[in-house]
């Protein structure tokens, strides 16, 4: 016996047409979200090498602070008042990440040129 699919064969392509259309969406929109993220991690990872470019015995040689111990780190600030313990625990521990991310962008550096 033969069953007729005239009837049923027209929604069934329209149906089929459909869905290969919002898998194809789906693809192109995974797709999109994975090129972004890509950008995304890129940009941070440029981000993070630039900010490394500061030498952590640098980075308080600034206007803020008016002298500074061999380390680089700051004893006073502009007025000439000494720099509290509280201050120079933070100010040390900014160092330490710097020095981090310096060490990170020198290897990087090194890397490139061989």
């Amino acid at each position: 016996a033969v069953v007729s699919t005239q009837s049923t064969g027209i929604d069934d392509k329209e149906t089929l047409l459909r869905e290969k259309k919002q898998r194809e969406e789906e693809q192109v929109r995974k797709e999109k979200e994975k090129a972004e993220k890509a950008e995304a991690k890129a940009r941070a990872a440029r981000e993070k090498l630039e900010k490394g470019k500061t030498n952590p015995l640098e980075m308080f040689q600034t206007d803020q602070y008016s002298a500074w111990d061999e380390q680089g780190l700051p004893t006073l600030d502009k007025e000439g008042k000494p720099v509290t313990q509280s201050q120079q625990k933070k100010l040390k521990k900014l160092q330490a990440a710097q020095d981090k991310l310096h060490k990170a962008y020198l290897q990087h550096i090194s890397d490139i040129e061989i």
